[in-house]
């Protein structure tokens, strides 16, 4: 391989493969993302990440410095703190988040899955191909590698980057030892447009940030609003096609699988079949919480068994490697995995430029960044895991214990904040 000839091929443009392959391009190493999308808003939904100070430092390491400030115009308002409630709506515990002073890298990014790729797509519209399914990959001349597509097309490269997700495909030939496994959770999420009649009815408390209801008998709700600055609702609705400033709560309920009495075929349930599906296990909660469920538009209804790959080890490093969901994909319990694979993707970023300068060797390289990510990545595996445990636990002596630790906290402000890093 020729010094600063190295070429990059990136299965996947999602959250990690997108930042990769900005973070490449800015560095002048040729790079290709390949997407089996048709374009870039199939499939996806307008829910709202929120993209933490460790993802947001490797999205300003990434991006041109224009577009992660346009990235950081397109947000939501931050959310003031973290509330846990009991399904009556009385406070466990409350956690008011501080706002910085600085630099916006150092605080909450909340956006939409749809206006974030937009803006990581910007720059890189002659790099990245959709309609491009992966089938397989394998070895050419001269250390480089093949990748094989479902149209019968094949691109060669120097390095191949699986970040094509929790059903990765490029995992499956590289470590088919990786597994991905149920963990037992079902969960059911929705949303509402926030109207005057809708601010009314929901819970003022929800608007403050994350809200984490314990219910009984193993049942959790999460909440969150997505509200922007006055004055900047429409602010993306520009040439640039950020448009995507839609005002709503969405939630997600989930409890154990056996609780849903699922039929075979779940194909057959109709979004509100699943409303009522999740509003039969709420029948004791608040009627402002019921309320919330009732009113999510059956369209955005999406059900869910709540999946978690299953750590592995380091395998011999070859010139092939992954990103984000494609290894440690994760519980969505406590609200890590974009910012993980962000993380991943500024690492990677880092060790391929390296190689294109000629200050390493591949295959060392990446063996380093593997190791790494390995043993960050799935010790965020372990805690979303716990985290679900706790939240879903189903025995009365357990669920009491957890909120009688909340409480204990809230009453202890010097606690708060380190508990919630922890937890």
């Amino acid at each position: 391989m020729t010094v600063g000839q190295l070429k990059v091929m990136i299965i996947g443009a999602g959250t990690g493969g997108l930042c990769l392959a900005q973070g490449l391009k800015s560095d002048g190493v040729s790079v290709e993302v390949f997407e089996r999308d048709h374009s870039p808003t199939d499939r996806l939904q307008g829910y709202r990440l929120s993209i933490d100070k460790n993802g947001a430092r490797a999205l300003r390491a990434c991006l041109p410095s224009a577009l992660f400030q346009k990235l950081v115009s397109t947000s939501a308002k931050p959310s003031r703190g973290v509330t846990f409630l009991d399904h009556h709506l009385h406070r466990l515990l409350a956690v008011d988040l501080p706002r910085p002073a600085g630099p916006a890298v150092e605080s909450e990014l909340p956006v939409s899955r749809i206006a974030l790729r937009q803006v990581l797509l910007q720059g890189l519209e002659p790099t990245v191909r959709f309609g491009k399914r992966f089938i397989s990959y394998d070895d050419a001349p001269g250390n480089s590698i093949n990748v094989h597509f479902a149209d019968g097309t094949a691109a060669t490269g120097d390095a191949l980057i699986g970040a094509d997700g929790a059903s990765s495909h490029v995992r499956e030939q590289l470590v088919p030892s990786a597994r991905r496994v149920a963990t037992g959770i079902f969960a059911v999420s929705g949303k509402f447009a926030l109207t005057p009649e809708s601010l009314v009815a929901t819970p003022e408390v929800i608007f403050r940030g994350p809200t984490l209801i314990l219910g009984p008998r193993g049942c959790f709700l999460f909440a969150s609003a997505v509200e922007y600055p006055v004055g900047n609702q429409h602010a993306s609705q520009t040439t640039d096609g950020l448009h995507d400033h839609d005002e709503y709560v969405m939630w997600g309920f989930s409890t154990r699988r056996e609780r849903f009495r699922l039929p075979q075929n779940l194909d057959s349930l109709s979004g509100e079949d699943w409303k009522q599906s999740v509003l039969a296990q709420m029948r004791d909660w608040h009627p402002a919480l019921r309320g919330m469920v009732q009113r999510a538009d059956v369209s955005t209804i999406s059900p869910f068994d709540v999946k978690t790959s299953v750590p592995i080890p380091p395998w011999p490093t070859r010139n092939v490697t992954l990103l984000g969901d494609a290894l440690h994909n994760m519980t969505p319990f406590r609200g890590i995995g974009a910012n993980t694979a962000l993380r991943d993707a500024a690492a990677l970023r880092r060790a391929l430029t390296s190689v294109a300068r000629g200050q390493a060797e591949l295959i060392p390289a990446l063996a380093s960044y593997e190791r790494n990510m390995i043993d960050y990545g799935f010790r965020a595996v372990r805690a979303s895991l716990k985290q679900m445990d706790r939240f879903h636990a189903d025995k009365p002596l357990a669920r009491g214990f957890t909120k009688a630790l909340f409480r204990t906290v809230d009453l202890l402000p010097p606690l708060k904040l380190a508990f919630l890093s922890d937890h």
